[in-house]
């Protein structure tokens, strides 16, 4: 089994902070798996220290281009990886970042993963009130509006916890997961009996007169953090508490140099209003033994964050079994038991307060079972570094599997729900397809019908590229319209070769281009699936090296070459047509690929087959400059007939007639040129006709003879030819040869001939072969495959 690209684009510490923390146990439970997975770090290391977090310096805008430079250097060597990307707070610094990092890596990865650590950014740029930039508030819309781009719909998004989930449902995630973070256990030794130091000074605070509760800050000093709001909270505790209460406060993770000045004046202020009765001391970054002590020591967890993704301190508290008072934050009241009774609204020191004389009222009254079995077994339960790393690992399994939309998981499971590996996302590029110029006619007429039975399968997820000219997805489907039109050859080889730096945010199981040619760019739309029509540029260079200049048989057929060279799977649509590409590969040198026939849909399968039609006497070919298409030869037959005076019915053409035959028809009487015809004039016109004349040298299908036949109406056609192929199925009926003018007219005679009921037989056996629910499957099957890969 192939190992699975994961590129972390992540932080590890220094400096230590919860996000690092995290990264850094991620990455290392990708690597325990290398058998499974290819791991690539990428430790976008923006900040040293806790202080200089959100800092601006042209330091960090240097680093930026290095990180962005080491990513590309990985994608170019790696196939289809995963970027794992955390995005940023709603600050300038973090949000300009993420503006410039995502912007450059959307364009090389197309399963871009982001994990939620720091929540907020993604439901900002969709217009949340909750917080804002700190400019005009016309600058901030234009900034949310940024953001909604560089994030819009990545592959996946994981929420660290249910109630921070809002980000990825913001941000239209194709597939959600929640995956808690996880710490290893700090107190393995726990024992609930009254052995342990806490439970002892709980029994203790039943008798004393004057109780001291220890009460434990932990986590760098900011306002966001609720530092400023844990002084205040203490303040009003002390006021409204019992006289003979006293509290001792612990902040371990020292004080933030944004707030260190109003810290200190409030401090002074509690210590000169109740010397007696408070003890405030201040401790920097603990780790180990100290850390552990701290929280041994202290009676009560303080919790007062304005804003939280998951609140990883505090379930290191619930698993040192510590009573908790905290603010509502997301991530705070996420990780929390169901109904914790502790919680005050955000923001709020007076609320606050009161939760605070509520619990430490519950201490003085302790009786065994107490919450704290309830708060450690909930850590035991959920929080554990091995769920985390297993959870991890079993998430990116099933997103390197390429599964999609997965449902985001129940609060109270501890498990990444199994998605439907059965439905596939895939993206169409279409704007090569523009109605009336060039080949696209019958390919484009191929196309529609084969997308639209695509759109209508529960197994598919269809979504796609066109232009302003080009033919358009289904409505069901998921479209991005370049504003645009690549009718004109400059905008159009621009387009099919950098459309894929225009699927910002697309990421798809696979890349599928119906006409058949690969961008430049092939390695940013992989896994890919082309449809190969024919080799009829092969064909042309050799037998009509005039018909296009050098440069374009050369662009062609290099384009044919870097195609079948680079794509992932290849369609055609005949036996016929895979003989020809496979003569060519070849040809060229290219190594021989499996090659699946699909056949083609026909447009007009949607209309009843007629049983039978009052015919008017003519008979219809679609005319074309192609000199492979012979409409020249057919001219000339047709008017050397009727000098003869042979007894025909009108030769209707209809589109395009090569200017060398032009004073033909001046001077006949039995051929009528016609323009392309709308839609609904083209049905009338084949249903009324008597027979279709295809006389095509080379051919990689043939649809208008299966066009015909639904209208009911028989075909003349080349032998040896696609066409023979695919009409084989229901008739043999109609073939001639390209030397012998004789032949074709006697093929005209035998087809006029076939009965209404043996014509409405043919069109019905030719409706089963070639359906479009046939033609769907068969393509899914490809599908299926390499998006399996």
């Amino acid at each position: 089994m192939s190992r699975i690209p994961v590129i972390l684009f992540a932080q590890v510490p220094p400096p230590e902070h919860g996000q690092s923390r995290m990264v850094r146990l991620g990455l290392e439970a990708l690597r325990e798996r290398s058998k499974e997975f290819e791991v690539h770090h990428v430790n976008a290391r923006f900040s040293d220290s806790l202080e200089n977090i959100g800092d601006r310096s042209i330091g960090k805008v240097l680093v930026t281009f290095k990180y962005l430079a080491q990513a590309a250097l990985i994608r170019m060597r790696v196939r289809d990886p995963i970027l794992y990307y955390v995005p940023g707070p709603v600050k300038w610094s973090a949000v300009v970042r993420d503006w410039v990092l995502l912007s450059v890596l959307r364009l090389f990865y197309s399963r871009v993963v982001f994990h939620w650590h720091a929540i907020g950014h993604g439901e900002w740029a969709h217009g949340s009130e909750r917080l804002r930039l700190s400019s005009a508030p016309w600058i901030d819309q234009l900034a949310r509006r940024i953001s909604a781009i560089v994030l819009e719909r990545p592959y996946a998004s994981i929420s660290v916890v249910q109630t921070s989930s809002k980000d990825a449902a913001a941000v239209s995630s194709r597939q959600s997961l929640v995956l808690f973070n996880g710490i290893a256990d700090p107190w393995p030794e726990f024992d609930p009996s009254v052995t342990q130091p806490r439970i002892q000074r709980m029994e203790e605070f039943k008798s004393v007169e004057r109780p001291r509760f220890k009460v434990l800050f932990f986590s760098h000093g900011t306002v966001e953090k609720g530092v400023i709001d844990a002084l205040e909270c203490l303040a009003a505790t002390l006021a409204t508490c019992p006289p003979e209460w006293g509290f001792q406060m612990t902040f371990a993770g020292g004080i933030s140099d944004a707030c260190k000045l109003q810290f200190d004046s409030l401090e002074e202020s509690i210590r000169k209003k109740w010397p007696q009765r408070v003890e405030i001391q201040q401790m920097g970054y603990l780790t180990g033994d100290d850390k552990k002590r701290c929280f041994l020591e202290n009676d009560l967890f303080l919790a007062p964050s304005r804003w939280e993704s998951f609140g990883l301190t505090v379930i290191e508290a619930m698993a040192y079994g510590m009573p908790i008072v905290a603010a509502a934050s997301d991530g705070v009241k996420g990780v929390l038991p169901q109904g914790y009774p502790y919680l005050a609204p955000v923001a709020n020191p007076s609320e606050l307060a009161i939760r605070m004389l509520e619990c430490c009222s519950a201490l003085r009254e302790f009786s065994a079972p107490h919450p704290r079995i309830k708060l450690r077994n909930h850590f035991l339960d959920l929080y554990q570094i091995k769920d985390f790393s297993e959870n991890l690992v079993n998430a990116f399994l099933k997103l390197g599997a390429n599964v999609c939309e997965t449902p985001i998981i129940e609060e109270d499971d501890k498990n990444v729900v199994t998605p439907d590996s059965s439905k596939i996302t895939l993206s169409a590029y279409l704007a090569d397809q523009n109605p009336m110029l060039g080949r696209s006619l019958g390919i484009s007429r191929m196309t529609a019908v084969m997308l639209e039975a695509l759109s209508q399968r529960e197994d598919v997820s269809l979504r796609g590229v066109a232009s302003e000219s080009s033919i358009q997805l289904p409505e069901q489907a998921e479209s991005r319209v370049l504003p645009w039109s690549t009718r004109g050859s400059v905008w159009r080889v621009l387009t099919d070769h950098l459309h894929p730096l225009f699927g910002i945010g697309s990421a798809v199981d696979v890349h599928y281009f119906p006409k058949g040619f690969l961008p430049w760019l092939h390695w940013l739309c992989q896994p890919s699936v082309v449809t190969i029509h024919d080799t009829i540029i092969q064909h042309s260079s050799d037998h009509y090296p005039k018909w296009r200049t050098v440069i374009e048989y050369r662009y062609w057929a290099a384009m044919l070459k870097h195609t079948l060279r680079h794509a992932d799977c290849i369609l055609t649509v005949s036996e016929s047509s895979k003989s020809q590409v496979l003569s060519f590969m070849a040809r060229h040198g290219i190594a021989e690929k499996e090659i699946c026939v699909t056949y083609e849909p026909c447009l007009y399968e949607s209309l009843p087959q007629p049983e039978e039609v009052v015919k008017e006497d003519y008979v219809i070919h679609l005319a074309s400059r192609e000199p492979h298409k012979r409409t020249a030869h057919l001219i000339h037959w047709w008017h050397e007939a009727e000098m003869r005076g042979e007894a025909l019915p009108i030769l209707r053409l209809i589109g395009t007639v090569p200017s060398e035959v032009a004073h033909l028809l001046a001077s006949s009487h039995g051929i009528v040129k016609q323009p392309f015809l709308e839609e609904s004039a083209l049905e009338d016109t084949y249903r009324l006709a008597r027979a279709l004349i295809l006389p095509s040298e080379i051919e990689g299908f043939g649809l208008p003879a299966l066009e015909a036949y639904y209208l009911g109406t028989p075909v003349c056609f080349v032998e040896g030819t696609s066409v023979e192929e695919i009409l084989g199925a229901a008739t043999t009926k109609g073939g001639f040869r390209l030397d012998d003018a004789a032949s074709l007219f006697s093929a005209l005679h035998e087809v006029m001939a076939m009965s209404p009921d043996e014509v409405m037989q043919c069109g019905l056996k030719l409706r089963e072969t070639y359906a479009a629910e046939k033609v769907a499957e068969r393509m899914m099957e490809a599908f299926r495959s390499v998006a399996a890969g």
